[in-house]
C-alpha cells in the first residue's frame, strides 16, 4: 500500500495494526474524526497537555520544597 505523505512538517510513526484497526472502527461508529491521522493527532495532543501540566506541578513542587530547604538551613544559622 504506497501511501505519500503530506507536504509540510509531518513525522510518520509506527502502530500496532490491532490498535489502528480499533480506532479505524471507533471513529466510524462514532463518526466524528474524518480520518485515523485527526484521531491519532488528538489523542497525542490531549496526553501531551496532561503530561505536561503533571512536568509543571513536579517542577512546581520541587522548587518549593527546594526553598523550605533553604528557609530551614537559614533558619538553623540563624538559630546557631
Amino acid at each position: 500500500m504506497g501511501y505519500n505523505m503530506p507536504k509540510g512538517d509531518y513525522k510518520s510513526v509506527t502502530l500496532k495494526e490491532e490498535l489502528v484497526d480499533r480506532v479505524g472502527q471507533a471513529i466510524r461508529r462514532a463518526g466524528t474524526y474524518h480520518s485515523i491521522a485527526e484521531f491519532v493527532s488528538e489523542a497525542v495532543r490531549l496526553r501531551l497537555e496532561t503530561t505536561e501540566k503533571t512536568i509543571e506541578k513536579q517542577i512546581k513542587a520541587r522548587e518549593a520544597e527546594d526553598a523550605d530547604r533553604a528557609f530551614l538551613r537559614w533558619l538553623a544559622e540563624f538559630q546557631s
